[in-house]
């Protein structure tokens, strides 16, 4: 039987300071630059007991707005993240990894709910490297996916006062134009290696509320 244990510090989306320049006075923004997710993670797993190993990642994104009109903006993001591994009784862990993403996209602003709630359609593309491991009793498996990614979603952009906005961001779906998978499997004194390519020509949804942003910022 395997248990894991986690200790998850996790501000989705961007619970962190924007900072904005208002250069008009319509619905989208001039120039906005948003510091968004940071992430930490800490995961043990053991299995009947024993200490499997440990994982640990921390992350963060961020990301640039300019208005294109009134009601049109595009955006660039990037993010990057660490992730750390230490074995358990095996003596067996992969070695650590870096995540990377870069991207655009575009959002358009729909007509005003109110004064204060702005609702929001944006799509995007980015090129995305990441690696996930999980660890047992005998060794562990190593993940590594890397390739270009597609992605759409809606927002809702709401006003607090004349300084402070609030977000909400949900994507439909974030699927592989192009991507490979690899993985390395380490059973005891056994070791396989496996590499998956993928094209996708269509977008592959979420379930409901399964990749939902949120983001505070100021206007200065």
């Amino acid at each position: 039987m395997s248990i894991r244990n986690f200790f998850t510090l996790h501000v989705p989306g961007a619970l962190t300071a924007a900072f904005l320049l208002a250069l008009s006075t319509g619905t989208a923004f001039a120039t906005e630059a948003t510091m968004g997710t940071i992430l930490f993670s800490s995961q043990k797993t053991k299995t009947d007991g024993v200490d499997a190993g440990t994982t640990s990642s921390f992350g963060v994104t961020g990301r640039y707005h300019d208005a294109m009109s009134q009601t049109m903006s595009w955006f660039a993001t990037g993010g990057i993240g660490i992730n750390s591994y230490s074995s358990g009784a095996s003596g067996k862990a992969p070695d650590n990894s870096v995540d990377l993403t870069l991207g655009g996209g575009v959002r358009y602003y729909f007509s005003p709910f109110s004064q204060s709630a702005v609702p929001f359609g944006f799509v995007g593309a980015a090129y995305k490297s990441r690696s996930e491991a999980t660890f047992n009793a005998t060794g562990y498996s190593d993940t590594a996916i890397s390739g270009l990614f597609h992605s759409s979603g809606l927002g809702l952009r709401m006003a607090l006062d004349d300084t402070l906005f609030f977000e909400l961001e949900s994507a439909f779906y974030e699927s592989p134009l192009f991507a490979i998978e690899k993985t390395t499997t380490v059973v005891g004194p056994a070791e396989t290696k496996s590499e998956k390519t993928t094209m996708q020509l269509f977008a592959q949804t979420f379930g409901p509320f399964n990749n939902v942003f949120l983001s505070l910022g100021m206007k200065l």
